[in-house]
């Protein structure tokens, strides 16, 4: 039986509103995949799943090896993908078995999972994430990459913006937590890593391989601190933890774990978690996201994690 391309469902639609530009790319994949497969011979050996920026397909090489076969879409930039694959190869991230930035293409080892998200203890969960976190953080940063740091300033101003906004809506944050998350904005311009970081190690970013080992996709290639990662931990946990008596008491204990595992300052990643919750919460409040989703943010920045 022939092999036809088809989207996840969702997929289009997310892309597209993100930036329009991505229309003619999804228009040109099914005569994309034909081609990088025919280039590579590839065979397509299971159904496409997206990610935020990309399509993947499950392959088989010309000697019969699983793989699976990325499109990055205008959204990403696949030359720094390859590139970040390339310093963090043996750091605790995905295998990049071939790469072409002008095909937009990218042939990495398949992983059928489960992800991080999978894990029901929280505290493994953390120790798991924390410890590809520091693997990927003991990589020195190349002089010419992105570094949190300089990102701080424009990082400030949106969120200074997102709280004038909630004030005039009446869904602002305590000037209090609002307050603490500006200092931290303000302390990460002065952070002096010189180490890679993942930039979003979430739940679903992290994935075990059939040997049971787990490793990380889709990094950045990005210098900053590994505590800058404890934010998506703590939101792979929050759903999980809403119906606990002290819900700060877990998300201090999952931080905690992260650090330890991850060689981390659990000082410095409350700090940088509670700024991100702040931020992620005024994030979703004001571009229409799932109501649940919105009170546990808000819940989280006013624990002051």
């Amino acid at each position: 039986m022939e092999w036809r391309l088809r989207l996840p469902p969702g997929f289009g639609q997310r892309l597209r509103s993100q930036d329009g530009v991505t229309d003619p790319w999804l228009g040109s994949l099914p005569a994309q995949v034909q081609d990088v497969c025919d280039r590579w011979w590839l065979t397509p050996d299971g159904l496409a799943h997206g990610g935020g920026t990309s399509l993947v397909i499950p392959v088989l090489t010309s000697e019969g090896k699983s793989a699976a076969l990325k499109l990055v879409s205008p959204l990403a930039d696949p030359a720094e993908e390859k590139r970040a694959l390339g310093m963090l190869a043996g750091h605790g991230v995905v295998e990049c078995l071939r790469a072409d930035a002008d095909l937009r293409a990218l042939l990495l080892e398949r992983l059928d999972g489960p992800s991080l998200a999978a894990v029901a203890d929280p505290l493994e969960a953390a120790r798991i994430a924390g410890e590809l976190a520091r693997r990927i953080g003991s990589v020195p940063a190349p002089a010419d990459a992105p570094r949190l740091s300089a990102r701080s300033a424009d990082w400030l101003r949106v969120l200074q913006e997102q709280h004038a906004r909630a004030e005039h809506e009446g869904a602002a944050l305590g000037m209090g937590v609002v307050r603490r998350a500006f200092d931290v904005v303000e302390e990460l311009a002065a952070d002096a890593t010189v180490t890679l970081t993942h930039g979003d190690l979430s739940s679903q970013n992290v994935l075990r391989r059939a040997d049971g080992s787990w490793c990380a996709i889709d990094p950045d290639l990005l210098c900053g601190p590994r505590e800058y990662e404890a934010h998506t931990v703590l939101r792979g946990v929050l759903p999980s933890s809403a119906d606990a008596s002290d819900v700060g008491e877990v998300m201090a204990s999952v931080t905690e774990q992260f650090c330890l595992a991850a060689n981390a300052d659990p000082v410095w990643a409350q700090a940088l978690s509670h700024a991100r919750f702040v931020a992620s919460y005024y994030w979703e409040a004001q571009h229409e996201g799932d109501p649940q989703n919105i009170a546990l943010l808000r819940a989280a920045a006013e624990v002051g994690v």
